[in-house]
């Protein structure tokens, strides 16, 4: 059987003998270097990539054009300020986009509205007033229920509404 041998990697010397430690990233702490740099707070290629493809500007799409995950983008955004404000940047572009597109009706509103709901906080109300009033909320004491039937009689109204019998007003 031959022996496999291993070949050691010279280190290049300084003057000194010692190694010479490479420059080390911008950014760099400990682990694998970042990618970050600061010139990807500039939106501007992306923008210009999603016009000429037509794409909708987004956070995962910011991620896809820089080929690193979304979770990276989120974590660059606590580190740098500048990243951040460029995050909160591309999210307002991206809801202004789908509010023009989807009031236009360039887009489909079922997808507009749910892109809005999950990634925008929209969300739809009922509204719970009447004429603005709020609703009562506190219960009524059978003495009040009383009161309030024996003024409805003496006004001549029997407690029935033309709208609650089957087939509303006719």
């Amino acid at each position: 059987m031959a022996k496999k041998t291993k070949k050691k990697a010279k280190n290049k010397k300084n003057g000194k003998g010692l190694t010479k430690a490479k420059e080390k990233p911008f950014g760099y702490v400990f682990g694998r270097p970042t990618k970050y740099r600061p010139e990807m707070c500039n939106l501007t290629e992306y923008l210009k990539h999603c016009k000429k493809e037509e794409d909708l500007p987004s956070i995962v799409g910011y991620a896809v054009f820089l080929g690193v995950c979304k979770d990276t983008m989120y974590e660059w955004g606590k580190t740098y300020k500048n990243f951040s404000d460029s995050l909160k940047d591309l999210k307002a572009i991206e809801e202004g986009k789908l509010l023009k597109n989807g009031l236009n009706g360039d887009w489909k509103s079922a997808i507009v509205k749910l892109i809005l709901s999950s990634n925008h906080g929209y969300v739809e109300r009922l509204d719970t007033t009447t004429l603005g009033a709020k609703i009562q909320a506190e219960a009524l004491t059978i003495d009040q229920i009383k009161e309030r039937l024996a003024a409805a009689e003496a006004e001549g109204l029997n407690g029935l509404d033309g709208r609650s019998i089957s087939g509303g007003w006719q």
